[in-house]
This record gives structure tokens, C-alpha cells and sequence, in this order.
């Protein structure tokens, strides 16, 4: 018949999993990607496209229920501040600019009233 003592059951083919009453572990949704993405290009490569991909993760995030809307949010402020500095030395740089070249040509201006005879 069987090895097993008398009044002894064999044991069962697979062992139950112990009951969790907190439920299952699941899972943390992915990180946006656009959000990666503007964070990136605000910082490295060009604040006005960090801004318009920090906007564009901002609804797909509020939509999908992704992570990273903080790296969104820090996206568009780092885009904006990082912009006005772009501008505010884009201005300045005009300024100097402007003022060497109209100075060189003023040298000119000045010298064509002085034609020598």
C-alpha cells in the first residue's frame, strides 16, 4: 500500500500562501517620460522646450495617473527662470554689442566731416 505509519495523511502537493490582509503589493505606475525628458532640456539644452514638455507631461500625467509631476512642475519653473536669465543676457549682450559697433562707426562719422584738402 502506502509508506506512510497508520492514521498518518501524506502531506499536501503544494503549500497554500498565508493569508495577507492588507491586500497584494502593487506595483508603483512608471515615471512619465516627458517629464524626464523637460527636466532635462530645461536645465541642459533649452529652457522654452523644458517649459512646453514639462506643460504637454503635466496633462498626460493628469490623465494616466503617472508618476513625475514633480519633475514636470520643477521643469516649467526651471524653464521660466532659466528663460528670463537667456533674455535678460540676450538684452545686455545687444546693449554691448550695439554700443561697440555704433561706436566703431561713429569713428567713421567723425571723419568724413574732416575731408582733407
Amino acid at each position: 500500500m502506502t509508506d506512510q505509519p497508520q492514521g498518518q495523511q501524506p502531506p499536501p502537493a503544494y503549500q497554500p500562501a498565508p493569508y495577507n490582509p492588507y491586500g497584494g503589493y502593487r506595483p508603483l505606475p512608471p515615471y512619465n517620460t516627458y517629464a524626464i525628458l523637460a527636466l532635462v532640456l530645461a536645465v541642459l539644452v533649452l529652457p522654452p522646450l523644458g517649459i512646453y514638455f514639462g506643460k504637454l507631461a503635466q496633462k498626460q500625467i493628469a490623465e494616466t495617473g503617472e508618476r513625475g509631476i514633480e519633475l514636470a512642475n520643477a521643469a516649467v519653473i526651471v524653464g521660466w527662470v532659466l528663460s528670463g536669465i537667456l533674455a535678460v543676457g540676450f538684452v545686455l549682450w545687444c546693449a554691448v554689442f550695439g554700443s561697440m559697433m555704433f561706436g566703431f562707426f561713429s569713428i567713421f562719422g567723425s571723419m568724413a566731416g574732416h575731408v582733407p584738402r
